[in-house]
């Protein structure tokens, strides 16, 4: 496992996108666990208890890859990880921001 970790933390996110995100609702403070395909697929993302809109708190915001150099919608820590040379890398889970469309 990357990272020298034993268990991978759903919740995590350092070496790969997380499967999991949550947020809590800022209307009844619930925490809502939403999956990474339905983020990514566009999926309303609304609060379990109260139905409130949680896209806002849930949903990455695109950024610029400094381990792919490519902007990914959906990004890990390695987005914002340094690397010993200048060259870019391959991320074979890159989520283009043209997906969540």
């Amino acid at each position: 496992m990357a990272g020298g970790c034993w268990v991978c933390n759903p919740f995590c996110g350092k070496c790969q996108p997380a499967p999991k995100k949550s947020a809590q609702c800022p209307e009844c403070g619930t925490c809502t666990i939403f999956d990474r395909r339905d983020i990514i697929a566009g999926a309303d993302l609304q609060c379990k208890k109260c139905g409130a809109d949680l896209s806002e708190i849930a949903r990455p915001k695109p950024v610029l890859c400094s381990y792919s150099g490519l902007t990914c919608a959906y990004p890990c820590g390695k987005s914002t990880s340094s690397h010993d040379d200048d060259s870019f890398r391959l991320c074979k889970r890159n989520t283009p921001p043209a997906s969540l469309t």
